[in-house]
């Protein structure tokens, strides 16, 4: 290696380290992706450094791990706003820069995207990072069979930074790594090659060679299987040890493909606390520099689910929770631990974990599914055909329904109300306060009639002083505002999270002369269809409010069954009206969207006015 390039490889040392403290330091203060970011600098710096980004194209899978690519593409000045409103984002988006060529939250979609992206610009390399646990989704599965052998200019990088394929072949591992990068070993195989083809004829000598290769390949197992999709496989690389990438990655670059290159990473690398706490620090909110500790200590409805669910295991043995690659973010972590045989992580597998519930409620046991709102969709096959259909009473626990902040447009939770108001035969409740999210778990374990949904916004736990008991298909009245005798101006019938938005309006509902009736709808599929039909002719206003995309949704819900009971009534919908919610803080987006604060009291002033004009 010569003078000039160990120099090279010097800076690129220096600045990783640098980037390091960036990461950690915005983090720190902002929450984040941190540990898998921390462990991906060097590959991230290596590549950029081999190819040229402004015409090739480098995605990740997922893009959580693109943290350094940002720094790298012109965002290092800005970086201290991510995940902010206005600021850098959480996740690659062609909105936010050119230097991101496709739109990356959820894991699976980068090898298919890449796939796409390589067909439509033949003359440039598409790179492609993808992630160990994001690699063994299905849709990821689909597109390594579809690539290999097809698209000559694809090249993707493995960021193993949990399996254990290195350490399992040691040294021996590193020495075939090397001996496959080579030009030799690359000579070699294609010569082989071009033998066995010329004597496909002499059976005897074909079958030698052939039995030879395989055994070779056998022994270090990821050539074979990659190999025989059509793949030149590296690896197992150092991801820390940039001089040995950036050799790599300049061979690549000038074979053909497709090619696969396995890079192994210690994830968290750089900060001791990511280091020991990876799941932690994998996805983590503002926390102390010096500790590690995070600063928020408030208890979400997510740690209500989790109280409750570890109560209810301990006396009903039937029950098994299952989480797609979510332990911690779905409050299971607990129930884990106590009941390790019935506390199942199929990683990021949502399709394969519905159909495995279904296979579970199918012969006596009680399986939660407890999913993010915005993974749920990935499983819409499965929820309709191997649930809904069937009639299997699989608990559904969906987390973060709603918005929910940093993380933006990707992993907002605006559509699981439409899916499951869509289809047949499913239960869905949205509790309003925790009580009643602890009343409805209770419900839910002795439930048997079909599938139950419950959503669980992603906020600190709510209560009012409330001695009425959930029951399933029933609203309750929760207070009147302004003048009692004008209870029947307005009802404001509040779903999940919205109730405690409109009680903290009240004042300024009743400042504004605005009279009527809160109502606390927990209950969305069944409606409390009694008390719309007996009551709801009453009201001369009727606003349905809920932390959801508003068409297709629970006031359009409401609105179709007043419709089909030939009830004339207009139904305000209040809701969200966009398919595409930014990042920023959570209370800051609800102000946003007039789902909070002074904002949703002009909301429904904007309708009360243009009812009146109407009227008139």
């Amino acid at each position: 290696m010569d003078e000039y390039f160990k120099e090279e490889i010097k800076k690129m040392e220096y600045q990783a380290e640098e980037i390091r403290q960036l990461l950690i330091e915005t983090v720190s203060k902002n929450g984040g992706h941190l540990a898998s970011n921390l462990g991906i600098v060097e590959v991230t710096l290596a590549l950029h450094k081999i190819f040229d980004f402004s015409k090739d194209k480098l995605l990740f899978d997922v893009g959580h791990q693109s943290y350094v690519h940002k720094i790298l593409t012109g965002r290092k000045d800005r970086f201290d706003t991510l995940r902010g409103r206005n600021g850098i984002g959480p996740f690659m988006d062609p909105i936010e820069s050119e230097s991101d060529p496709f739109i990356s939250g959820h894991a699976g979609t980068g090898l298919a995207a890449a796939a796409g992206i390589a067909l439509a610009n033949p003359d440039d390399r598409v790179v492609v990072v993808v992630g160990d646990a994001s690699v063994a989704n299905g849709h990821s599965l689909e597109a390594l069979n579809n690539i290999g052998g097809r698209y000559k200019n694809i090249i993707v990088v493995l960021n193993d930074n949990e399996m254990s394929i290195g350490e399992n072949v040691g040294s021996l591992s590193k020495f075939f790594g090397k001996l496959m990068i080579s030009e030799k070993y690359m000579n070699l195989r294609d010569e082989v090659r071009s033998i066995i083809n010329k004597v496909r004829k002499a059976n005897m000598v074909l079958n030698t060679l052939e039995r030879m290769e395989i055994s070779i390949k056998n022994f270090f197992f990821p050539l074979s299987v990659l190999e025989s999709l059509g793949y030149k496989y590296f690896g197992t690389l150092d991801g820390h040890n940039i001089e040995e990438m950036i050799e790599t990655f300049k061979k690549a670059k000038r074979l053909e493909g497709p090619i696969f290159i396995h890079v192994k990473t210690q994830k968290g690398k750089g900060y001791h606390f990511a280091e020991e706490d990876k799941e932690k620090f994998h996805g983590i909110s503002p926390f102390n520099l010096e500790t590690g500790d995070i600063f928020a200590n408030t208890k979400t409805y997510s740690n209500v689910f989790a109280e409750k669910i570890v109560e209810l295991g301990k006396t009903d043995k039937d029950i098994i929770a299952i989480s797609a690659g979510m332990v911690k973010g779905t409050g299971l972590e607990k129930f884990f631990e106590e009941f390790p045989e019935r506390g199942i992580d199929v990683g990021i597998s949502e399709g394969y974990a519905i159909t495995f519930a279904g296979g579970l409620a199918k012969y006596g046991k009680k399986p939660y599914v407890c999913i993010y709102s915005t993974f749920i969709q990935r499983g819409f096959s499965q929820i309709i055909h191997d649930i809904s259909l069937q009639k299997l009473p699989v608990r559904f626990i969906i987390d973060r329904a709603g918005i929910v902040g940093e993380d933006g447009k990707t992993h907002n939770g605006l559509y699981d109300l439409n899916i499951f108001l869509t289809i047949p035969n499913y239960v869905v409740i949205s509790p309003t306060t925790s009580n009643e999210l602890y009343e409805a778990i209770d419900l839910s374990a002795a439930y048997d009639s079909g599938p139950i949904v419950i959503r669980i916004p992603r906020e600190v736990s709510f209560q009012i002083d409330d001695d009425e008991e959930f029951v399933l298909g029933k609203w309750k009245i929760i207070k009147y505002i302004g003048d009692i005798d004008k209870k029947y101006e307005n009802i404001f019938i509040a779903t999940g999270s919205m109730l405690k938005e409109i009680l903290d309006i009240e004042n300024l509902l009743s400042s504004k002369k605005i009279n009527g009736t809160i109502i606390s709808a927990a209950s969305i599929k069944p409606l409390d269809e009694k008390f719309l039909l007996e009551n709801i002719w009453k009201y001369k206003n009727i606003f349905v409010l809920e932390e959801s995309y508003q068409h297709n949704s629970f006031g359009s819900y409401i609105l179709n069954f007043l419709n089909d009971k030939k009830i004339n009534k207009i139904i305000n919908k209040i809701g969200i009206e966009v398919g595409l919610i930014p990042h920023g803080k959570r209370s800051e987006l609800l102000i946003e969207c007039g789902l909070k604060g002074e904002k949703l009291l002009e909301r429904i002033e904007e309708q009360l006015n243009a009812s009146q004009t109407n009227n008139k």
